[in-house]
């Protein structure tokens, strides 16, 4: 979810394990040339989410990178099924009012801009969560721990999480999934 500290924390495992990180939705934005809220605004929810599948299915196909979704990538089933299939994914859980308290502030997210951003995001949770937990390799509450603890947290049990990833060259492309 929004404010779950995917990219933080995407930062600094990647660092940990010396490897690439990419976030998709600054990928997006890359490409585009403009922040995430003004692709919602011209292209609205799906023409974002069209951009956030292809970059998504491009950004998984990089072998040994760390990649961080925007919290409503899950919605797409074939994101959901290249995630799984293509990494170890780690879900980052919070509670909706811890993040609404790292979010609250933040104007760059277009689906909390409304009079009532708390319940908003408890609706989204409730949506997304059972998403989440769907695909997720490992599930870690991160609370109030700060990022060092949680990377240090997440380090062992990904080195015990033996899954199977399809590599690049194997991959479908994208129509197939």
């Amino acid at each position: 979810m929004m404010g779950a500290g995917k990219t933080t924390i995407g930062r600094g495992l990647a660092r940990a394990l010396s490897r690439q990180f990419l976030d998709v939705d600054l990928v997006l934005e890359e490409r585009c040339g403009v922040r995430v809220p003004v692709i919602f605004e011209l292209e609205g929810e799906d023409g974002f989410r069209r951009r956030e599948t292809a970059a998504l299915d491009e950004c998984s196909r990089i072998s040994g990178v760390v990649l961080a979704t925007g919290g409503g990538a899950v919605l797409a089933e074939r994101n959901r099924r290249m995630l799984k299939e293509r990494g170890t994914v780690v879900y980052l859980r919070a509670r909706a009012e811890e993040l609404y308290q790292r979010t609250r502030y933040d104007r760059n997210r277009p689906l909390l801009q409304t009079a009532d951003p708390l319940g908003r995001i408890t609706e989204l949770l409730g949506q997304r969560e059972p998403l989440y937990e769907e695909i997720a390799d490992l599930v870690i509450d991160t609370g109030k721990v700060s990022v060092p603890k949680l990377v240090s947290r997440i380090l062992p049990l990904l080195a015990t999480c033996n899954k199977r990833v399809q590599p690049p060259a194997e991959l479908p492309p994208l129509e197939c999934l």
